[in-house]
């Protein structure tokens, strides 16, 4: 039975922590730590998975820092050892556009159409800037690169550090707390997927005439988070939404195993709990 003293609860916040200290510096649900962000399938066959906040945007823009500053210190050493230097604005301008990216991508949210809209104007106004070079004088594609030639942008490598670092930092707090408070798990062998909350569970889905569809409110997200979305829960005919688990990576790998487990009634859990309840009623009439 899970310990649900607070003292039990800070225990478990701390060896989430330390578990997901890697974050801090490659904050991608890939390889080791994959199980940290999107979950994983135990040896018992448990699959378990996390909801995440807007929060979770910010990890493109943690790595890329750490890789900026990384430059920069090369930069350093390789000036007092006369060696080649990597060009600054390799350094600053994909800084620069991973964090404007990632603003972009906390405050809105683009659906299809949306995206359709923004392909065609970017589309349209690539096409016609080029149809206006074909047929004039003008170099126009050769005076925009001119021009951000010019720049001398430089940003210099303490500000990604202690931006990455502040980052990093919050990015592991967060989740090594949603891997204790906001925590989704579906058993092997049972007929519920549940939710945890400081260990309690609070919301149950049983099985039943449902469905599960991975729905992506932000197709930037989608493709940008490593398949960051929703699972809704949907009635059989998929009219009527039941439920929604918000903020999952892979949210189509997840509501596919979640959707396979469920098309089978595991006959042993309904037995087991069949059986239970006929002994709570039978304690209740010896009362």
């Amino acid at each position: 039975m899970a310990d649900e003293h607070p003292s039990g609860l800070i225990s478990q916040f701390l060896r989430n922590f330390v578990g997901s200290i890697g974050l801090m510096f490659v904050p991608l649900p890939f390889g080791i730590f994959k199980r940290q962000m999107a979950g994983k399938i135990d040896k018992q066959g448990t699959l378990e998975f996390y909801s995440h906040p807007n929060f979770i945007c910010t990890l493109h823009l943690i790595w890329v820092g750490w890789l900026m500053t990384l430059g920069e210190v090369y930069n350093d050493y390789a000036t007092a050892h006369n060696f080649t230097l990597i060009d600054d604005r390799l350094l600053s301008w994909p800084w620069i556009f991973v964090l404007l990216l990632t603003v972009v991508v906390m405050g809105l949210r683009f659906g299809r159409v949306q995206i359709g809209f923004l392909i065609a104007a970017i589309a349209v106004a690539g096409l016609g800037l080029a149809l206006i070079e074909a047929l004039g004088d003008v170099q126009i594609f050769a005076a925009i690169r001119d021009l951000l030639n010019k720049f001398k942008l430089k940003v210099e490598w303490g500000v990604p550090l202690v931006i990455s670092f502040i980052l990093g930092v919050l990015f592991v707090c967060v989740a090594a707390w949603r891997r204790l408070n906001d925590h989704w798990s579906l058993k092997p062998t049972g007929n519920y997927l549940e939710h945890e909350n400081f260990q309690e569970k609070d919301r149950t889905i049983s099985k039943g005439a449902k469905t599960f569809v991975a729905v992506y409110p932000c197709l930037l997200r989608r493709y940008l988070l490593f398949g960051f979305g929703d699972i809704e829960v949907r009635s059989s005919t998929g009219e009527k939404i039941i439920d929604r688990i918000e903020g999952v990576f892979f949210a189509r790998h997840h509501a596919e195993i979640i959707k396979v487990r469920f098309g089978t009634t595991d006959t042993r859990a309904a037995e087991a709990e069949a059986e239970e309840m006929e002994d709570e009623a039978a304690a209740d009439e010896a009362l």
